[in-house]
């Protein structure tokens, strides 16, 4: 079932045009890639979905309702974005850095509850971050700091959620265990996950779906579970250069001959 429809959307900044008739769709329970060069427009297509840009034209639509038309409340309820990097520059908890994800919820004047707490204890707990749930976020390393805000993204509970390289700070097993962690997310709890990475690698064995981009167009997207060697060669090569691609264990292993 399809929840997110994005149709014809144009942005940009300015009067530069970044994104130019992008149209796509995205099912219940996949999470998806967005792959392509530096400047290619994968972290303006985010910041499009999630109203952080005004589109120049299109929609996206979520249950037949255009998102552009709801309020930055609204829009929060049904879209999480985690950006590349968090904004956050006073002391305060790890566990009040989770609790900002309850805030579209919440009334004007209303605060968390203990059950908002506990919650939020959980979800930490799932990222193997509780012991830091009293402790100060700025002391925090940049690694363990991007895996508070993923608990944020999960606290607010958004049917979509959209990652932009959120293993960006991460070392090989955190890496590894928050890509499984979204992952396991989307796919057991029926959401819709929009990740951009660097990592070919990842994307092709944590996504269930790719979504290439190319000079602010849609090169290819496809099924990483129904794609041939052969295509999945001619797409990387086109992006990334000389490569060759082989399979150990049912997993991908893209690996780049001009390095």
């Amino acid at each position: 079932m399809d929840i997110l429809k994005i149709e014809n959307i144009k942005a940009g900044y300015d009067n530069k045009i970044i994104l130019d008739d992008i149209s796509f769709s995205l099912k219940q329970g996949e999470l998806t890639a967005l792959l392509g060069l530096n400047g290619a427009g994968k972290t303006t297509l985010l910041k499009t979905i999630s109203g952080l840009i005004k589109p120049i034209s299109g929609k996206c639509i979520i249950k037949d309702v255009d998102c552009f038309s709801f309020d930055e409340k609204q829009r929060a309820r049904h879209i999480s974005f985690m950006p590349q990097r968090n904004s956050i520059i006073y002391n305060t908890k790890v566990i009040d850095v989770v609790l900002m994800g309850i805030t579209p919820y919440l009334g004007m004047f209303a605060s968390p509850t203990k059950e908002h707490k506990k919650l939020a204890y959980d979800i930490l707990k799932k990222m193997s971050m509780e012991k830091y749930a009293y402790a100060n976020f700025l002391q925090l390393s940049e690694g363990q700091k991007q895996l508070v805000i993923i608990c944020r993204s999960l606290m607010q509970n958004a049917e979509i959620m959209l990652f932009d390289e959120p293993d960006s700070a991460l070392d090989y097993n955190n890496r590894h265990m928050m890509l499984s962690c979204i992952r396991d997310l989307i796919n057991k709890e029926r959401r819709v996950g929009l990740i951009t990475l660097h990592d070919p690698n990842y994307a092709l064995n944590y996504c269930d779906k790719i979504i290439f981009l190319e000079d602010g167009k849609i090169l290819a997207e496809f099924d990483t579970k129904d794609v041939d060697n052969i295509f999945l060669h001619k797409m990387f090569t086109r992006i990334y250069g000389k490569i060759d691609i082989i399979r150990h264990r049912e997993k991908y292993v893209m690996v780049r001959l001009d390095a």
